[in-house]
């Protein structure tokens, strides 16, 4: 599971200089041809309205990590700037992980509602940080095999409060696209199921509405 985390890690931090090269290569002609696109770009985020795609790595931590293996996750969320630096979102996602001893899985699907804040910069690169809550839906898939060519499979699930907080990059890949990519801790208090915590390393693109 280290192996896979340290895996992740590197393609993120292999993707930057990708996304600031490209980023260098297109700032000057994005000037060129969309100069009052490009103004409003370096301002704030008030009034505008993003769409954000993401995907990466989930990592269980804590009793979590007793249970599950890393997996994966993406999901998507819509943002509008209600401030200069601060942007409301409401995002969905899915968390896949495989079970360490059993043949099974678990699903953890979230449906939040957070506050993101980014820093302002004097260069490309624009720091930012978030906090959020939402509704964790838990599921857990298992199959039994009680017999040769005969197998039982259960399954359980329910919904539960969850909370997140985190951090990353983000800079402008051309005037009309950002890429972005951070860090976020979430914890989820079960009910029938374990308190779940989990950290997911993701990147992801943003694009204005």
């Amino acid at each position: 599971m280290n192996r896979r985390l340290r895996i992740g890690i590197a393609c993120i931090v292999l993707m930057l200089p990708i996304a600031v090269n490209a980023f260098a290569e297109t700032s000057d002609l994005s000037i060129r041809k969309y100069p009052e696109r490009n103004r409003s770009a370096r301002g704030g985020f008030e009034g505008r309205t993003m769409l954000r795609l993401h995907a990466g790595i989930s990592t269980p931590t804590g009793d979590l990590d007793n249970l599950v293996n890393t997996g994966w996750g993406l999901g998507a969320s819509l943002g509008y700037g209600v401030g200069r630096n601060t942007v409301l979102s409401w995002g969905f996602a899915y968390h896949h992980f495989g079970e360490e001893l059993a043949d099974g899985r678990v699903a953890i699907t979230p449906v939040t509602m957070s506050v993101d804040y980014g820093f302002s910069s004097s260069g490309s690169v624009r720091p930012w940080v978030s906090g959020g809550l939402g509704l964790y839906h838990v599921s857990e898939k298992v199959t039994e095999f009680v017999a040769p060519n005969t197998f039982v499979i259960s399954s359980d699930e329910e919904n539960d409060f969850g909370l997140n907080f985190g951090f990353g990059i983000a800079t402008p890949l051309s005037p009309r696209t950002t890429f972005g990519t951070g860090f976020k801790f979430h914890h989820v208090v079960g009910d029938r199921f374990i308190d779940a915590n989990f950290v997911t390393i993701q990147a992801g693109l943003a694009y204005p509405l």
